[in-house]
């Protein structure tokens, strides 16, 4: 069934809808250091917090003891990036079958990005947040030069032997959004899909702007979340993303619901194709 695309951190966001609990500085990084602990020893679940909160009831704390601690740990996990790349890694660890009624991500090349290339003489691409390198390598076969990132290790070990597979040569860095370096005038091409990618930063916007060509463009693909909390997933409000990118032309813009990655069916989705005059 489809639903199995449904990607954990979704439901985390919608987990938290029920408020937040406020706790000294000291208590909250013990909060997090000890779910950081559990986290990287256990399983993957489905639903981490879920998992956890057996864990933290089955160590003796009341049901609604377990409850504070999640509902503290909430708008930490929208905070910081230190447990994606652990939560990734295990993702990515799972066999990937091709089948995309039973996959967690897709192994296709974005169908955006497919048609966002068309007519355009190759360049320099990066894909953000690469994961298996679907993105990347399509563009390799199309005669890009490309480079891509992500905080999973085991991200980058599949999206390298992907590359190799298809006979095209994709660098593929570990790096955060923080640790990479975007440069100046360097891409003509920047992929952003399902890639967490803080785009509500306007620092980090104008590091994309400034990474790119003139005549470089954005190729952007990301869910939208319709009710308020935490932005675990990077997931924008409806109508948000134009505002984000408002130095920079829009090309084409849509808001809509389908398929997504990691999401399944009936998904909220954003894409956009912006260029940099």
């Amino acid at each position: 069934m489809r639903h199995v695309r449904v990607l954990v951190v979704a439901v985390i966001v919608l987990a938290s809808f029920g408020g937040l609990v406020a706790q000294s500085g000291p208590d909250k990084e013990a909060s997090w250091g000890a779910f950081i602990a559990w986290f990287k020893a256990a399983p993957r679940a489905r639903n981490p917090l879920a998992a956890y909160t057996g864990k933290l009831q089955g160590d003796g704390k009341t049901e609604a003891q377990a409850k504070q601690e999640i509902a503290l740990l909430m708008p930490l996990l929208a905070e910081r990036s230190d447990w994606i790349g652990v939560y990734f890694d295990k993702v990515f660890s799972q066999p990937i079958t091709g089948d995309s009624e039973i996959d967690l991500m897709s192994t296709q090349p974005s169908a955006l990005l497919v048609a966002s290339i068309k007519g355009l003489k190759p360049g320099t691409a990066l894909d953000g947040g690469m994961g298996l390198g679907r993105n990347a390598v399509y563009l390799a076969q199309q005669g890009w030069t490309v480079t891509g990132f992500d905080v999973s290790e085991q991200a980058l070990v599949l999206s390298r032997a992907n590359a190799q597979k298809a006979g095209v040569r994709v660098n593929a860095v570990n790096a955060s959004y923080d640790s990479f370096d975007f440069g100046s005038s360097k891409w003509d091409l920047i992929v952003l899909a399902f890639a967490w990618a803080p785009v509500t930063d306007p620092a980090f916007v104008e590091r994309l702007r400034t990474s790119l060509r003139p005549g470089g463009r954005i190729v952007f693909e990301h869910t939208i979340q319709n009710s308020p909390g935490p932005r675990v997933t990077k997931a924008l409000m409806p109508n948000e993303l134009r505002g984000c990118f408002s130095t920079f032309t829009i090309a084409s813009y849509e808001e809509t619901v389908d398929l997504g990655d990691w999401g399944g069916p009936g998904t909220s989705l954003v894409r956009m194709v912006a260029v940099k005059q």
